[in-house]
């Protein structure tokens, strides 16, 4: 019995590994494609995951929900910072600019930005 449970315990973890790496690569391309829409520079061609949690997703299911932060300029001397958060695989919010607007959804459905 105790093998069969770290059998599970030892693909759960490689499972979540894996899809780490994924939403990882995903967050990344997203930040490119924001910065480059926004005119910016996305800094040190890198992002930071900051947190992760679990949220309910829209059609009623849990899903992991990862925040990562990352930083851009405009002249590359200017660095500024901006967020963007994924639910699952899909971005639902991003942030970029020194105001406090949150530009949701960025690559998602409508509706889906969380609050």
């Amino acid at each position: 019995m105790q093998e069969i449970l770290l059998t599970g315990l030892l693909i759960a973890i490689i499972a979540y590994w894996w899809d780490t790496m994924r939403t990882n690569e995903i967050a990344l391309q997203s930040c490119r494609r924001i910065c480059q829409s926004a005119g910016v520079q996305l800094l040190d061609a890198s992002i930071s995951r900051q947190r992760v949690w679990l949220r309910r997703s829209p059609g009623g299911g849990i899903q992991l929900c990862r925040l990562y932060s990352f930083e851009y300029s405009q002249d590359s001397h200017n660095r500024q910072y901006g967020y963007i958060v994924l639910l699952g695989h899909q971005v639902v919010e991003s942030r970029t600019g020194p105001s406090n607007a949150v530009e949701p959804g960025a690559g998602s459905g409508p509706g889906s930005t969380i609050h």
